[in-house]
């Protein structure tokens, strides 16, 4: 999951008393955070007007190469209402984006009333806690901690979907992440023979997605011709995209502009891709029991589920190559 959090600008600049030992210390520790487990918000409607982004071009030498770097490579949230000044007049101007606020020592002990021994308090803002935390504490801050928590945390049966969906995906389907993945050897069949009385797990997904999407989204399915294919449930590709464009056409929001389909042989699953697993650019959900979980109300068996990003999503991007670059996979694009 990831956590969506500000960080109040003039708290950027470094603190005279740190050694260059401890700036790159502080720096590179919330930097490490960011990439792994948070989704930062900025001021204004575009990040090159922005304060955050002046703030990060007056960093030392030292540490703002790499903050440039992923500034400009990571999806970012815009709060158009907010000035990027954290005190306790404007947390109601990005409380509806993020529900934590990094500051400095000074602004945490002079605005918030912080004491030698409180790295972070919660704050009551139109019926919403925003918590607001020191900026060298961030590693500890408990949105944090429960991301922390959640990256390896196994969806129990008896979880509801709704759940599901809001502690580990909304985050990302708000994200301005464009292209999402599924790979789900049995996503497509078990959708197909699904009961007409209730949602099958992909159809829910892609409902969830497209109501909580901020923009559009393109959905690439990666599945197999699994033994619920067969027989009297027989599919052509041809069929199947007629069931995807059902699916397409009654998402209410219409922020899922485009579905394709790769419809991989058994064996390519076999060879190429065991896993289940959800990708949002460069955030990967693993999930043992792929979208069966959001089949039905609740989910019926407990399911591993790891999330993991940066680097490690390389991996799953080969797994997708390979699976759409198998001699006997079928696709389809449905817009």
């Amino acid at each position: 999951m990831l956590v969506p959090f500000v960080i109040d600008a003039d708290s950027l600049a470094p603190d005279q008393a740190w050694t260059p030992t401890q700036q790159r210390a502080c720096y590179n520790g919330l930097l490490d955070l960011w990439r792994r487990a948070g989704l930062l918000a900025h001021d204004g409607e575009v990040l090159h007007g922005s304060r955050l982004h002046q703030a990060v071009q007056a960093l030392p030498q030292s540490v703002r190469p790499r903050w440039q770097e992923v500034l400009e490579r990571s999806p970012l949230l815009a709060t158009p209402a907010w000035n990027c000044k954290v005190s306790p007049a404007s947390l109601g101007d990005f409380a509806t984006v993020a529900k934590l606020a990094l500051v400095d020592d000074t602004r945490a002990e002079v605005e918030f009333g912080f004491g030698e021994d409180c790295d972070e308090a919660v704050h009551a803002v139109n019926g919403t806690d925003v918590s607001v935390c020191r900026l060298l504490a961030a590693g500890q801050a408990q949105a944090f901690q429960t991301a922390t928590a959640l990256a390896g945390a196994h969806i129990e049966a008896g979880d509801t979907f709704q759940a599901t969906w809001d502690a580990r995906f909304n985050a990302l389907a708000k994200a301005p992440i464009k292209l999402v993945s599924i790979v789900d050897r049995y996503a497509i069949g078990q959708h197909v023979v699904c009961p007409q009385s209730r949602l099958s797990g992909l159809e829910r997904f892609l409902r969830l997605l497209d109501n909580d999407a901020t923009g559009h989204r393109h959905v690439t399915i990666y599945s197999a011709w699994t033994a619920d294919l067969s027989g009297e449930n027989k599919k052509t590709i041809d069929e199947i995209e007629a069931e995807l464009r059902i699916v397409l056409g009654r998402l209410p929001s219409r922020n899922v502009k485009r579905i394709k389909v790769f419809m991989v042989p058994n064996t390519g699953f076999r060879d190429d891709a065991h896993d289940r697993f959800v990708r949002f650019g460069d955030y990967v959900w693993d999930i043992g029991l792929g979208l069966e979980v959001f089949d039905g109300a609740f989910c019926a068996k407990r399911s591993s589920a790891s999330f993991k990003s940066g680097i490690a999503a390389g991996g799953y991007k080969v797994v997708e190559q390979d699976l759409a670059g198998n001699g006997d996979t079928k696709s389809r694009e449905i817009r």
